[in-house]
C-alpha cells in the first residue's frame, strides 16, 4: 500500500507541470495538448492596436492582425507597423510541429526567419524563447480587450513591452 501511495504521489508531481502550463513544456507535446494550448490564444483573433514601450522602438504603434487556421492549431500574425517596407514588418506562425512533437513559432521578416521554441502556458502566461538570441517572448492577457507581448533578453537587460488593446 505504501508503494502505491508513493507511486501516485510521484505521478502527480510529474504531471503537475503538464497541467499548469497547458502543454508538456519544451519537451514532447501531444497534438491534443498543443490544440488546448493554442485554443487559449483564440482571444487574440482579429485586429489590435499595440504601442511599444522600451528599447529603440519606444512609442512605435503596431496594428497586428491574428487569425487561426488548420482547425485552430496554428495562429498567423501579420504585422507591418503601418508601413509595408518597415524593418519591423513580419508574418509569424505559431503552432504544433507534429514531426518534433513540439509547439513552435516562425517569424518571417525581410532580414530572414527567426524561430522560437514554445513552452506554452505557464502561470497564465504563454512563454516562448527565440532560438537566435535566447530572448524570452511571452503573451500576457490583461483582460478581454487587452494583452501584452513581453520580450526579455537572455540574461536580463531592458525588457520591451508591446501593450495591445482594441
Amino acid at each position: 500500500m505504501k508503494r502505491i501511495v508513493h507511486a501516485v504521489a510521484t505521478l502527480a508531481f510529474i504531471a503537475l507541470p503538464v497541467v499548469t502550463c497547458g502543454c508538456a513544456g519544451a519537451g514532447a507535446v501531444t497534438s491534443q495538448q498543443a490544440k488546448a494550448a493554442m485554443t487559449r490564444l483564440h482571444f487574440m483573433a482579429g485586429s489590435w492596436t499595440c504601442v511599444i514601450r522600451g528599447g529603440q522602438s519606444e512609442g512605435l504603434v503596431d496594428n497586428p492582425t491574428y487569425r487561426f487556421v488548420a482547425g485552430g492549431t496554428w495562429m498567423e500574425e501579420y504585422s507591418d507597423m503601418g508601413k509595408p517596407d518597415s524593418p519591423y514588418s513580419s508574418v509569424q506562425m505559431w503552432g504544433y510541429d507534429g514531426g518534433s512533437k513540439s509547439l513552435v513559432a516562425y517569424q518571417f521578416m525581410g532580414a530572414g526567419v527567426a524561430t522560437k521554441n514554445v513552452d506554452g502556458w505557464q502561470n497564465g502566461i504563454f512563454v516562448s524563447h527565440r532560438d537566435d538570441n535566447g530572448a524570452t517572448v511571452s503573451i500576457q492577457r490583461k483582460g478581454p480587450r487587452a494583452f501584452d507581448w513581453v520580450i526579455t533578453p537572455k540574461g536580463g537587460g531592458l525588457t520591451v513591452r508591446e501593450v495591445c488593446t482594441r
